[in-house]
């Protein structure tokens, strides 16, 4: 079991470290005035947006604008704390797992019926979008069976054995 949550908290840390990184200096350019960005980054956003057709970044609908609000104020904080968390080994890190992993299928179930039901998106976008639906169930998983909830307690650590002594 300790390889299979070693693998679950190497994919949790790679994807938030991706989201770290992305959801400022990238969606970040959804919500926010051009004039905040090196050119540089536009260029990277604007070749992505060409790449890989992705329409909502382009167009940049309402929902989307909001979804891009999100990332920024919830989940790149919960991303920050994920690879702090894990790194060091913090029992809280189920729960920030929890909460970035319910906040991305939150955010990918209108986002996904969005791309497979407007028949616009390409399968190179889908294939971008895609692997945050895995991530955000291993992360769910993550929270759910892992953290201070489900630790073994030795009985003479058991609060009921600290007031006997006292």
């Amino acid at each position: 079991m300790g390889f299979v949550s070693g693998a679950v908290d190497a994919v949790i840390a790679l994807f938030s470290a991706v989201l770290i990184l992305a959801a400022p200096l990238i969606d970040g350019q959804i919500c926010l005035p051009a004039r905040f960005y090196h050119p540089a980054l536009i260029d990277l956003k604007r070749w992505y947006v060409e790449e890989f057709g992705d329409y909502l970044s382009k167009e940049k609908p309402h929902f989307f604008v909001g979804l891009a609000w999100i990332e920024i104020v919830l989940l790149w904080p919960l991303s920050i704390a994920n690879v702090y968390g894990i790194l060091a080994r913090r029992p809280w890190v189920a729960t920030t797992s929890l909460m970035a992993g319910v906040s991305i299928i939150t955010s990918m179930a209108p986002l996904m019926a969005e791309l497979l039901g407007s028949g616009r998106s390409s399968d190179k976008l889908l294939q971008i979008y895609s692997p945050f639906v895995a991530f955000s169930v291993l992360a769910i998983l993550k929270g759910l069976f892992s953290g201070p909830l489900h630790t073994v307690t030795k009985p003479s650590q058991a609060p009921s054995a600290r007031k006997k002594r006292a």
